[in-house]
């Protein structure tokens, strides 16, 4: 088949445009027999790379809908219909949206599937949009790629019970395809590097850190992690709070910082703004533990990565998180500040604890690849291919399952070299 992927979400710095960069890395680095093309919005090219063995198209629209899908852009209907026209002109066989976020209606197509990772802007729009008309935009957009689709993904089976429940959609409709680290994300060995890195945003080499990673939006939690962490953390350490400032999407940064200045925090909060991932590595890899204190994720990347770097997880009980991070970490209620100070509290009372939970973490997050996720959507793909024979789609996720990474080598002498917990 001639499969088309849009790629107008390539240059997304938040999940939506990792997931489409991993997945379509792993696209290139796995047996594929489809031809595959890349639709591109032209604003977006710069800083959207596409591998080479696939076709690239390139498309005129007035403004990159990284932009105009924010939480308080719109995207032009004229951009919408070149995108659309572009893919209908092209021969394409089916289109992927690798998420919503960037969906256009698209003609001429046999096959639409797509990506929807949460049910969090349906359920909680107030936590995502703050407007009416972003909410409102959101919604519609949303119930038409889940009427337009033939195949709906999802990342998680939370995820995909939740859409199930929202859209009342059959069963069979939805399959999962998960996600995983990045080959960067992986344990870094302290040193002149790691202490530079360390030192790049404010942190000595012998800190003691929580570190949280992703959006600063109020479905995040924050101000929670924040009032529990005020409680319940040894005086020497520190909050590290990964998350673009600037984002395009919804953020109440100014109520984060006043928070961090209500509970006398000055000096121990750290907003350290965007990282790139070779920086986050580092910083993954010399936490003491990550927090995820999310209300809502269909997946939760953060947890997976840090994982991978043999850095144990605090985990909210929200969504997938249980069932990513697994026995790899400890849970709470994230709408109970009690709770969280608690699973703060228990990680640094407890080092023997927290560094089991370290060694299980690398090892679950071997259970989490790319390559796996693409084996899953070309199994998706092919069922609309008429020369697919079914049988090959076991196959696929049988080799999938195979494939998982063992925790074993000079990564796991990395997390042993960690341990124990009295060289933190």
């Amino acid at each position: 088949m001639r499969v088309g992927i849009d790629g107008s979400c390539l240059a997304n710095r938040r999940g939506f445009g990792r997931f489409a960069r991993q997945v379509l890395d792993a696209l290139a680095d796995v047996p594929n027999p489809h031809e595959i093309v890349v639709f591109i919005d032209r604003p977006s090219a710069a800083t959207a790379s596409v591998p080479a063995c696939f076709e690239t198209v390139l498309v005129d629209v007035g403004e990159a809908p990284t932009n105009a899908a924010s939480a308080t852009g719109r995207r032009r209907v004229r951009d919408m219909f070149s995108m659309g026209k572009a893919v209908a002109n092209a021969g394409i066989d089916l289109i992927y949206f690798p998420a919503t976020y960037t969906f256009f209606p698209v003609w001429n197509v046999k096959h639409v599937v797509v990506t929807m990772h949460d049910t969090l802007a349906l359920a909680h729009p107030e936590l995502v949009f703050p407007t009416w008309q972003g909410r409102l935009s959101w919604m519609l957009k949303e119930h038409a790629a889940a009427c337009w689709a033939d195949r709906i993904v999802t990342v998680s089976e939370s995820a995909r019970l939740d859409l199930i429940a929202w859209f009342r959609l059959p069963a069979e409709k939805i399959c999962v395809v998960s996600e995983g680290p990045g080959a960067e994300f992986r344990p870094r060995p302290r040193g002149p590097e790691s202490d530079a890195v360390l030192a790049r945003y404010g942190l000595e080499s012998g800190s003691r850190y929580v570190l949280y990673v992703g959006g600063l939006s109020p479905h995040k939690n924050l101000s929670r992690l924040i009032e529990a962490f005020a409680a319940a953390a040894p005086a020497d350490v520190r909050l590290v709070l990964v998350g673009d400032t600037g984002d395009v999407f919804h953020t109440h940064v100014p109520e984060l910082r006043a928070a961090v200045e209500r509970f006398g925090l000055d000096g121990r909060v750290l907003f350290t703004g965007f990282v790139p991932d070779e920086d986050l590595a580092y910083l993954y890899s010399r936490a003491y533990v990550l927090a995820h204190p999310s209300l809502m994720e269909g997946f939760g990347l953060p947890p997976v990565e840090a994982m991978a770097c043999g850095t144990p997880v605090i985990s909210s009980t929200a969504g997938s998180l249980p069932e990513v991070v697994g026995d790899a970490g400890l849970f709470f209620d994230p709408t109970d500040v009690g709770a969280i100070a608690r699973a703060v509290r228990r990680i640094f009372e407890d080092p023997a604890a927290r560094d089991e939970l370290a060694r299980t973490a690398f090892r679950r997050a071997a259970q989490f690849t790319w390559s796996n996720s693409a084996r899953a959507l070309l199994a998706a793909f092919g069922e609309f291919d008429p020369g697919w024979d079914p049988r090959h789609t076991e196959s696929i996720l049988h080799l999938s399952h195979r494939s998982s990474r063992s925790p074993r080598g000079e990564a796991w002498d990395l997390v042993e070299a960690k341990l124990p917990a009295s060289e933190h």
